[in-house]
């Protein structure tokens, strides 16, 4: 589709093309956050999952208990 829009319109289409570059960095960028995000995530339950407390694994990994406790499953 891009490549039909710069051949119908090559002045736009020249610029939208030097952009691309730019999109996949910021997309990649943003699913790196994702990731780390999510790892973060895996790891602080399977700390609780070994019995660790909130506040022991906001000790540990350096992160607010708060953050901690919004991951604790509620019964």
């Amino acid at each position: 589709m891009l490549r039909e829009f710069s051949e119908q319109y090559s002045e736009e289409g020249k610029l939208i093309m030097e952009l691309m570059p730019a999109w996949k960095r910021w997309g990649y960028e943003e699913g790196i956050e994702e990731g780390i995000e999510k790892g973060k995530e895996d790891i602080i339950r399977k700390f609780l999952d070994k019995g660790f407390s909130p506040e022991k694994v906001a000790e540990t990994l350096e992160v607010p208990v708060d953050e901690i406790r919004k991951l604790i499953p509620k019964p």
